[in-house]
């Protein structure tokens, strides 16, 4: 890591490196427009894809499920075969999550869980998870309906807005995650019904993007959307002289840097405290211990730190070698 190394950030016309929320009313083409993502793979908390022709699905009908699905993901062969993860819905997706945090825990509802803990690990899961799909360079696509909430704001009063149905904690997780959230329902015009995808949020209703030309709503389909979404970008690259724009996928989630594992951690850092040692024993040792307790405690000594603390290990490997 090295910030002399950083170049400037090149935004991406290709939808595989964003991450996507839908939701809206019922059989409003939020997954019919999700299964034309290229190369997309739904995983089905909810069966909504039975009328959808040639759709790749796989069943979910608990969180182990999705474990499994999480760890097939990894695997070269299935990340050349998909490109695009599907969660629908992502409010089944995180029921399954909260029960099986209670099975963990040995419970049998998330608020017996001592001083509400249970929350935070549900979320905590559910997020991480979520993560882990971008993080392995897949788009995410995640999709929930919709409901008409009445909220308090700060004067007292009452207000409705329509949300997504999922619970605040794992709504918060979804917004945060995605590059847009869009709401999708049908609207009549003079050529009749049609179903739109709007972008940009109101009083009324939650809606948004990161992109700043995105426009208000487009009629509801995949090809409109991809549309939406160059054009934004190269309004915005017009703004820049057309610099930092590609055609590839860049996804912003994929962890680059090189981390050594446990055992090459612990070798080097026995190396360099035998060295260190070796080179001046009175002024180096106490320098040591300073560096050693002020990161896992005092009286504390790295040969007792176990693999899950290799991040720890791997800072104070970084400030012994400042010593050298």
């Amino acid at each position: 890591m090295n910030l002399l190394d950083i170049q400037p950030h090149v935004v991406s016309r290709d939808l595989k490196g964003y991450s996507v929320m839908f939701y809206g009313d019922p059989k409003s083409g939020k997954t019919t427009t999700a299964s034309k993502f290229p190369k997309s793979l739904i995983v089905a908390f909810e069966k909504g894809y039975a009328a959808i022709t040639g759709v790749m699905a796989m069943p979910v009908n608990n969180w182990g499920d999705f474990l499994k699905v999480l760890r097939q993901l990894k695997d070269p062969a299935v990340q050349e075969r998909f490109e695009t993860i599907v969660i629908d819905t992502a409010d089944i997706a995180y029921d399954y999550c909260e029960t099986y945090t209670c099975q963990v825990n040995g419970v049998s509802k998330i608020g017996e869980i001592p001083f509400g803990a249970g929350y935070g690990m549900v979320a905590k899961e559910f997020d991480t998870k979520l993560r882990q799909i971008v993080q392995l360079n897949y788009g995410l696509v995640l999709i929930s309906h919709s409901q008409d909430k009445t909220f308090t704001n700060e004067q007292g009063v009452e207000y409705n807005r329509i949300v997504p149905t999922l619970p605040t904690r794992p709504r918060t997780i979804c917004e945060r995650l995605c590059d847009i959230i869009g709401y999708s329902r049908a609207v009549d015009t003079d050529e009749g019904t049609k179903t739109m995808l709007f972008m940009r949020g109101t009083t009324r209703f939650v809606a948004g993007s990161r992109f700043k030309y995105i426009p208000n709503h487009i009629e509801f389909n995949y090809a409109n959307l991809v549309n939406a979404i160059c054009d934004a970008i190269d309004k915005e690259a017009e703004e820049n002289g057309n610099q930092f724009v590609s055609d590839d996928a860049h996804n912003i989630y994929i962890d680059n840097t090189k981390h050594m594992d446990f055992d090459e951690l612990m070798a080097q850092f026995n190396a360099t405290i035998k060295e260190l040692i070796s080179k001046d024993s009175s002024r180096y040792a106490p320098r040591i211990t300073e560096i050693v307790e002020n990161h896992l405690g005092k009286g504390k000594k790295v040969a007792e730190c176990t693999r899950s603390q290799a991040p720890v290990i791997e800072i104070l490997l970084a400030e012994l070698q400042d010593l050298k």
